[in-house]
């Protein structure tokens, strides 16, 4: 039987116990993940709201400001660093451009064989693209979006087989997409806008099945519009205005489940495809600025659903078709075409009618 010193120290030993497995952390990351987390602290640099102070320790597991691990394999899994940043109070102070993360990404980060998730937008970050940044196999969200990224696309991102959105929108990123980013399968949402990208779109693209929003905007993208796009069909959105594209419109895109299209200002010539049909629903129709010519398509009258539409700014001519569907645009929508006539615009005259006959 105990005696009293003997229960005492039992009721001790237990106490202490219990208290180290209420403070015990979860279980670390390796130390080989704690030593690239802590290079990767190193190269960037962020001195306003303290969003590296608490990347102490050895856990990178535990209490490290936008970083998280699977809870299976204690590996990291996520960092997030976004333009919301906090102070060590974890009050969340809204971003400004002068007073985000900077520094460049340093190449480290792909050796974080079990990320899912990188998302640094809306710093000041510079440099490239990590070149190996395709030995991220697991990487699910890759989103560098609104920062000062300059340099190509690394040709290894096509290793990215379960990349489901790519952001990269808002930088200085120049060089051709990558000929076979086709390979990118689980792909979803391709943001890539307000960039320095030229060269072709790559009619790879097309083999991506699930790709419903793809944004290409505000580039130097040159030569024909790939037939294929049309033909997606999960494709909701297509932007690529503002580039240096030529050729025709292909009829595939406007005979699309598409709800959003805007192909303005471009070089794009020769009529607009007159495939507009009972299913059509565009939401948003843009042409406008470009080299148009020809009639407005009657098969627009059929249309399911017309929202906003911008044809203005091409050589389009003849009379607009009526139609209920198209009765709520305004004059905006043909301005600067010289020779289109009916509502919105004026009435036709046999001037219009017979000039182009």
């Amino acid at each position: 039987m105990c005696g009293p010193r003997a229960a005492l120290t039992i009721s001790l030993l237990v106490l202490v116990t219990l208290k180290a497995l209420i403070i015990l952390p979860v279980e670390s990351c390796p130390p080989s993940e704690w030593a690239s987390l802590m290079s990767f602290k190193a190269a960037l640099n962020e001195p306003n709201f303290g969003v590296f102070h608490s990347w102490r320790g050895t856990n990178c597991c535990y209490d490290c400001y936008g970083v998280s691990c699977d809870p299976t394999t204690n590996r990291i899994a996520e960092i997030t660093l976004r333009g919301l940043t906090v102070g060590d109070n974890h009050r969340r102070y809204k971003h400004s451009k002068t007073t985000g993360i900077s520094g460049n990404i340093p190449g480290c980060i792909t050796t974080l064989d079990f990320l899912q998730i990188i998302d640094l937008s809306g710093n000041v970050i510079s440099g490239k693209i990590p070149y190996d940044i395709g030995r991220l196999t697991q990487l699910t969200v890759l989103n560098l979006a609104d920062n000062h990224i300059s340099g190509r696309i690394p040709t290894t991102l096509v290793n990215l087989f379960n990349l489901m959105q790519l952001d990269l929108h808002n930088n200085a990123i120049g060089g051709p997409i990558p000929g076979n980013i086709g390979r990118l399968k689980k792909l979803n949402r391709a943001l890539l806008s307000h960039n320095r990208i030229n060269g072709r779109i790559p009619r790879s693209i097309s083999n991506i099945y699930g790709l419903a929003d793809l944004d290409l905007s505000l580039n130097q993208l040159s030569g024909p519009i790939p037939f294929s796009l049309g033909q997606m069909s999960v494709m909701d959105s297509l932007n690529l205005k503002y580039n240096k594209l030529t050729g025709r419109i292909p009829s595939t895109l406007l005979a699309s489940r598409m709800s959003h299209l805007d192909l303005s200002r471009n070089a794009l010539r020769g009529p607009i495809p007159d495939v507009f049909s009972e299913t059509s629903y565009f939401i948003n129709l843009d042409l406008s600025r470009n080299n148009l010519n020809g009639l407005i398509p009657n098969s627009m009258a059929i249309a399911l659903y017309i929202g906003h539409v911008d044809f203005s700014h091409n050589h389009l001519f003849g009379k607009i078709p009526i139609a209920s569907s198209l009765s709520h645009l305004q004059p905006a929508s043909f301005a600067y075409n010289r020779h289109l006539c009916g509502k919105p615009l004026q009435p036709c005259t046999q001037g219009h009618i017979h000039k182009h006959e």
